[in-house]
């Protein structure tokens, strides 16, 4: 994708193939609409009039030019209503009319350049497509240019919306990817790829190293698969001269069917998706590297296959943590806390002063939240609220749950340390609980996005399918640690 910053400002005289302003509901046209419309004879006081320029936000007028502008296409779209104007709706607005759009390149004035980076985000977010295995592809009539119009300084706003769109798309891959095309050992030596390509440092850790090292909870969930486990640690140093370090764990179960409490045949058709977490994560790094951040950052991909077989760990088996607490496996189908557990406690060894996890882990935050919002846990409330804020400043929402010290006993068992599942009562939070006792004294906030990693449907940026949620929350927490 060529993304430019252009300075032509004379809507009428720029070349392109689809030429994209924005408005906001209002009974008269807005100055540059006016200049417009004097070139297409009074049409678009025209549309007004009758209603098509409605200014709901995502709405798209198409006008065909005929000659009258430089660009073939016009396509005015809504913003809704100024006074509750921000970037999400921009965004949101974008992302609407990138599918609508004709033609390879395509022009773009932001309605204003305060919006410059949410309108790219938009527009690079919604032209995404998944058909990979189509064995006759169909062809492909999305923009491949695209232009902003400003008179502004806006390449450093611009280059950063295209690597967070491109971070975001490439998260979407993984997460639609089918399982016999990213199982563990094919994700992590993608990973090392993309590490590498971005000059991080990259460690993969084998079935063998894991036991080594006592990664046994990863072990356990990865046992019962013929295609092994495997942990990825991928270091970007940003701020040498700095001792603090930024952690990201993702879950990374690249199928799941429940183990021996398996799950019903409603349920196992997306299990493909349960590694949405740790593409989260390894697509975050590579935005980080590539914006050049003066932070330290370590990714921790805990990657496994959930099996049934002969090996595979049964309700109740018990084992050894990395960092030495026994854990009474109760729940085979509670498999992401256990491979974000020693995640976790592997990236507080690795030197991580701060740590986020983020993953599709239970169903339980589906009933809490619906689909809207995803939640988060914690053991350190400043740190739990910097990364809600980095959610909603990128639009991604999230909400906090409580950590009543009462819930610690949701993780009692009364044969080992602790116990992966207590039953239905306070899900969400049981899961983050499990999760933070493995990092000790060292703040953690869990993020639980089973409820917003998939889309059933295609509405503004969001494409039905895998969403990559987190994935800009990730990034722009770096961004806040950034010295």
């Amino acid at each position: 994708m060529n993304v430019q910053v252009h300075n032509q400002t004379k809507l009428e005289a720029v070349p392109a193939d689809s030429l994209l302003l924005f408005y906001t509901k209002s009974d008269a046209l807005a100055p540059d609409l006016l200049d417009l419309d004097t070139e297409l004879g009074g049409e678009l006081k025209a549309m007004l009039a009758d209603g098509e320029l409605t200014g709901q936000n995502g709405s798209v007028a198409h006008i065909r030019t005929s000659g009258r502008l430089q660009a073939t296409h016009l396509f005015l779209v809504g913003l809704g209503e100024a006074d509750k104007l921000d970037a999400e709706q921009v965004r949101l607005a974008a992302g609407s009319a990138a599918r609508s759009l004709k033609g390879r390149t395509v022009a773009v004035a932001p309605f204003t350049d305060e919006y410059a980076q949410a309108t790219v985000e938009g527009l690079l977010l919604g032209r995404y497509v998944y058909s990979a295995h189509k064995s006759k592809p169909e062809e492909d009539k999305r923009f491949s240019e695209l232009l902003v119009l400003s008179e502004g300084d806006l390449a450093t706003v611009v280059a950063a919306a295209q690597i967070h769109a491109e971070a975001v798309n490439a998260a979407r891959d993984y997460v639609n990817m089918p399982a016999n095309l990213l199982d563990p050992v094919i994700f992590a030596e993608k990973a090392r790829e993309v590490g590498f390509a971005e000059g991080l440092k990259v460690e993969v850790l084998d079935e063998k190293q894991l036991k080594e090292q006592g990664l046994n909870l990863l072990l356990s969930v990865g046992v019962g698969s013929d295609i092994p486990p495997r942990l990825v640690v991928l270091k970007y140093e940003g701020a040498p001269e700095s001792k603090e370090v930024l952690g990201m764990v993702g879950k990374g179960v690249t199928f799941d069917t429940g183990g021996y409490i398996i799950k019903p045949e409603s349920g196992m058709p997306t299990m493909h998706t349960d590694m949405a977490g740790a593409a989260c994560v390894l697509f975050a790094m590579q935005a980080i590297a590539r914006k050049k951040l003066n932070v330290n950052v370590i990714g921790v991909l805990c990657l496994a296959e959930n099996m049934i077989s002969g090996r595979a760990f049964k309700p109740g088996d018990v084992a050894v943590a990395f960092n030495g607490k026994t854990v009474e496996m109760i729940d085979t189908d509670c498999e992401g806390r256990l491979v974000l557990a020693d995640g976790v406690a592997y990236a507080k060894h690795l030197g991580a002063t701060r740590i986020v996890d983020t993953a599709t882990l239970t169903g339980a935050v589906v009933a809490a939240l619906g689909y809207v919002s995803a939640s988060l846990y914690g053991n350190d409330d400043e740190f739990v609220e910097q990364v809600r804020q980095a959610g909603a400043a990128v639009g991604e929402k999230l909400w906090t749950l409580p950590n009543f010290e009462e819930y610690q006993e949701l993780i009692e068992s009364k044969v080992a340390d602790y116990i992966n599942y207590s039953g239905r009562n306070a899900g969400a939070i049981a899961g983050g609980v499990f999760i933070a006792a493995f990092a000790d004294d060292v703040p953690f906030c869990h993020i639980d996005m089973a409820n917003t990693s998939r889309a059933s449907s295609t509405k503004g940026y969001t494409i039905n399918g895998g969403t990559a949620f987190s994935t800009r929350t990730l990034i722009q927490l770096a961004q806040t640690f950034a010295k």
